[in-house]
C-alpha cells in the first residue's frame, strides 16, 4: 500500500551550502537538521532527498564524487540518530555552462519539473497526494507542486502572506516543517486537481522510471538507434505530460484529447524501447 513521504532538497536544507561540494570533506550538517528528520523518522515517514546537482555536468566532480559526498551526509546523519531512505539526483544541465557533454541536456529530472518525486514515488510505492515537499528555493516547491505533494518553503524571512502561491506555508527552520508536517499528517493533499488523476500520474511515473533506467543502462554505450530511442522516449514524455494537463483541465472534449494524446505517449515509448532493443543487438 503507497505510503506518504517526506522529500527534501539537500543543500541549505538538509546541509550548508558553501558552493559546488565537491568532496566528502566539505559536508557540514545544517542546525537541527538532524533533530528534525529524528522526528520524521520515528514518525514514520521515509526521507528521500531530491536534489539538482549540475557540478556533475559542470565537471566539478563525477557521480563517484557525488555519491562519496552523499555517502557521507547518510554517515553524518546516522551518528545523530536520523535515517535518510533515499537519495535522487539529478546531473544534467542545458546550455554551454555544462562542460560534459554527456550531461549537457534537458532532464524532467531536474527541478522544478517533478521526474525525481515521480520516479522516486514508481520505485518506493509512495502516496504523493500526502506526501510533502520541503525546499528552500521556488524550484523545490514548483517540483512539489507538480507532483501533486503538499509543499513547504523554508524561508526566515519571508512573510507567509508574500509566499509564492506553489508554496502551501513558509516556515523558518526545517525543524518548524517538520512540525507542521506531524501536526498536519493524514489530511489530505493541496493539490486535488493533480491528485484525482492517478490514472495520469500512474504512466508519468512509468515513463520516468523506464527513462532513467534506460540512462543507467545505455551509459557508455552510444549509438545513432540508442540516441533515436532517447529522443522518442523525450517525446513520449512530452506526449504524457501534455494528456495529463488536457485531463486536468476537464471537460468532455478535453478528456478525449487526453486520451488521444496517451496514445501516442505509448506509442512513442514502445518505439523508443524497440529502437534501444535494435542498438543493444548491434
Amino acid at each position: 500500500m503507497p505510503r506518504p513521504a517526506v522529500f527534501l532538497d539537500r543543500d541549505n536544507t538538509l546541509i550548508e551550502d558553501p558552493g559546488f561540494i565537491t568532496s566528502p570533506d566539505q559536508v557540514r550538517l545544517m542546525p537541527t537538521a538532524a533533530a528534525a528528520l529524528r522526528e520524521l523518522n520515528q514518525a514514520g515517514f521515509p526521507i528521500v532527498v531530491v536534489t539538482n546537482q549540475s557540478g556533475v555536468a559542470r565537471g566539478f566532480l563525477d557521480e563517484d564524487a557525488l555519491h562519496a559526498v552523499h555517502q557521507r551526509m547518510r554517515e553524518l546523519f546516522e551518528a545523530e540518530g536520523a535515517t535518510i531512505d533515499a537519495i535522487y539526483a539529478c546531473p544534467y544541465l542545458p546550455g554551454d555552462e555544462a562542460k560534459i557533454s554527456a550531461y549537457r541536456r534537458e532532464s524532467d529530472l531536474r527541478k522544478p519539473r517533478p521526474g525525481m518525486l515521480l520516479l522516486a514515488a514508481s520505485e518506493m510505492d509512495l502516496d504523493l497526494s500526502h506526501s510533502w515537499m520541503i525546499g528552500d528555493s521556488l524550484r523545490d516547491v514548483q517540483a512539489g507542486r507538480a507532483a501533486g505533494c503538499r509543499t513547504i518553503m523554508l524561508d526566515s524571512k519571508l512573510k507567509d502572506q508574500n509566499k509564492p502561491p506553489e508554496a502551501d506555508v513558509v516556515m523558518p527552520s526545517l525543524t518548524a516543517a517538520a512540525r507542521h508536517v506531524l501536526a498536519n499528517r493524514g489530511r489530505g493533499g493541496a493539490n486535488p486537481a493533480v491528485n484525482t488523476n492517478t490514472e495520469a500520474m500512474q504512466l508519468l511515473r512509468q515513463i520516468a522510471a523506464a527513462q532513467q533506467q534506460q540512462v543507467r543502462a545505455t551509459a557508455g554505450d552510444f549509438s545513432v538507434l540508442s540516441l533515436l530511442g532517447a529522443i522518442v522516449q523525450m517525446l513520449a514524455l512530452a506526449f504524457g505530460v501534455w494528456a495529463f494537463f488536457a485531463m486536468v483541465e476537464g471537460g468532455d472534449e478535453m478528456i478525449l484529447a487526453s486520451l488521444l494524446r496517451f496514445l501516442l505517449a505509448i506509442f512513442a515509448q514502445l518505439l523508443a524501447l524497440t529502437l534501444f532493443f535494435l542498438a543493444r543487438q548491434r
